[in-house]
């Protein structure tokens, strides 16, 4: 697999002799790890371990300084007792150990491959690795292209070893770097996404970077205008525009596998792209409303996927519709009350211009349907209310159809990404009735907000169609307490989960 990368990441080494400045020990509790270590770190690293000093649990750093004995530092990192290890420890060690380096100013770090493999099997070990690796460039990520010179933060790590004497090793070494770099470059590209100011990441700009991003990994491209958009008759996801001087943009990418083609499964991945939310005429709080950049987080979720299921080699075919636009107030803007008819010719009554998501998303899954996908999945950072009901470690998930709920939940329990199925029973559209039009945008109250996002999309999916609808709301962003993730702005969250659904449908 080639690495065509957008982003400069720190490239990683397959060598049997390390010659850098700090070398890693990845540690079980209780593990003794008694060879490829010289004796006299083996007794240090014994040591500290009998004195409570480093026991190797999840998330521990130990850093030993060069002496004469050893040439180079040595760093032990813990993950926690075997017996309950799970990759998500791996990457938060790995973030920490990425913290630790950082704060040494270590140039050069490798990491034992022999060790680890002295005390695991080789299935075990590739878990560890990847999900300490995950975690470790994770970590390195920085959002800072709108800093002057002097701001900028200047790269310090040149190289990352796996460290490996055995020949054997180093083919799936290879593999598994490529593949993590990979994984890590379309993570970035949705963080990048989510974290551009809105000024400079208009729907515009977005369309623009996706067609070239489509060029470079082979996909097609179709970019639609507001005129092309009104001759589609989207009129609920322009009415959301309406309010906006910067004209919105439908970004449509196909990838189609180079082989097994006629074969293959069609998947569709639909994301919410408003580039700016403030809420319109329903106006929000101005209380953090700088955070609503974010709210085209769905779509940047949705495009790192698709590159990186396109990257991966997918035998499934992909359609994706990202659709951004701005929600904003002036003289034009659509005005609660107000009757909009959708792509399908069912109408709204807007309520709430804030609940504009789901117009969005109405028009969107229903031309994603014209496509006769096998599956159609879609990804917004919808309601607030996801917060409420599942709070800061688990995404909203809504499907009609059991099978599909399943699959998706298998592969966020693979990425431990974890997806929570909610109700979306046919009696909640009592609450979305209108006198005045087919369907209400929204009660205008706090009850069930979540949910009746889900159903209002429901009623644009036609009979037959397995469709699921993902609520990331409560991921998105400033997750900083996962030590991988950026104290503020965007996650990347669920960009794994999505491009292994997609693979493995």
């Amino acid at each position: 697999m080639k690495n065509d990368l957008v982003h400069s990441l720190t490239p990683i080494h397959i060598t049997k002799e390390f010659d850098g400045d700090t070398l890693a020990y990845l540690y079980f509790q209780n593990d003794k790890k008694e060879a490829a270590v010289n004796s006299q770190t083996l007794t240090e690293i014994q040591d500290l371990s009998k004195s409570g000093v480093f026991v190797a649990s999840a998330k521990s750093t130990f850093f030993i300084r060069a002496s004469y004995i050893e040439k180079n530092n040595i760093l032990v990192a813990g993950l926690g007792n075997k017996k309950d290890f799970s990759p998500e420890k791996a990457r938060q060690t790995g973030a920490v150990t990425f913290s630790k380096i950082t704060a040494e100013k270590v140039k050069h770090f490798g990491i034992d491959i022999d060790v680890l493999l002295k005390n695991t099997s080789k299935s075990h070990a590739e878990e560890v690795l990847d999900g300490f690796l995950q975690g470790f460039y994770l970590a390195s990520y920085t959002f800072d292209k709108h800093k002057s010179s002097a701001g900028k933060t200047a790269p310090k790590l040149e190289h990352v070893c796996l460290v490996s004497k055995d020949r054997k090793n180093q083919a799936w070494l290879q593999t598994l770097a490529d593949r993590l770099l990979t994984t890590i470059d379309c993570i970035f590209i949705a963080r990048d996404y989510s974290n551009e100011p809105s000024n400079f990441g208009t729907p515009e700009y977005y369309a623009n970077d996706l067609a070239k991003l489509a060029k470079k990994y082979g996909l097609k491209c179709k970019i639609m205008d507001e005129a092309e958009c009104k001759k589609e008759k989207m009129d609920l996801f322009l009415s959301v525009s309406h309010g906006s001087d910067r004209e919105a943009r439908v970004v449509i990418l196909e990838y189609t596998p180079k082989t097994g083609a006629k074969s293959a499964k069609t998947v569709a991945l639909v994301g919410k792209g408003v580039t700016f939310d403030s809420g319109g005429i329903s106006l929000k709080p101005s209380m953090r409303m700088e955070d609503m950049k974010h709210d085209m987080t769905g779509a940047a979720t949705i495009v790192g996927s698709t590159f990186l299921a396109a990257r991966l080699g997918s035998k499934n075919k992909l359609v994706t519709i990202v659709a951004f636009t701005e929600n904003m107030p002036n003289g034009r803007a659509t005005q609660p009350g107000n009757v909009i008819k959708s792509r399908s010719g069912k109408t709204v009554e807007i309520i709430n211009t804030d609940a504009e998501g789901r117009l969005v998303l109405a028009d969107a899954l229903d031309l994603a349907q014209d496509y006769k996908p096998d599956v159609v999945v879609n990804a917004a950072t919808l309601t607030g209310a996801c917060s409420i009901a599942l709070g800061k470690l688990c995404s909203a998930l809504f499907s009609n159809n059991e099978k599909l709920t399943f699959q998706l939940q298998k592969a966020a329990s693979k990425t431990e990404e974890a997806l929570w199925e909610l109700p979306m029973w046919d009696e909640y559209f009592e609450d979305l009735r209108s006198p005045y039009a087919d369907m209400a945008n929204s009660a205008n109250d706090s009850y069930g907000g979540t949910i009746r996002g889900a159903v209002f999309m429901k009623q644009f999916i036609r009979e037959g169609t397995k469709w699921a609808h993902i609520d990331l709301a409560n991921r998105a962003y400033d997750q900083g307490f996962l030590p991988y993730n950026p104290r503020k702005g965007a996650t990347g969250t669920y960009v794994r989960t999505f491009a292994e659904f997609v693979m493995e449908y």
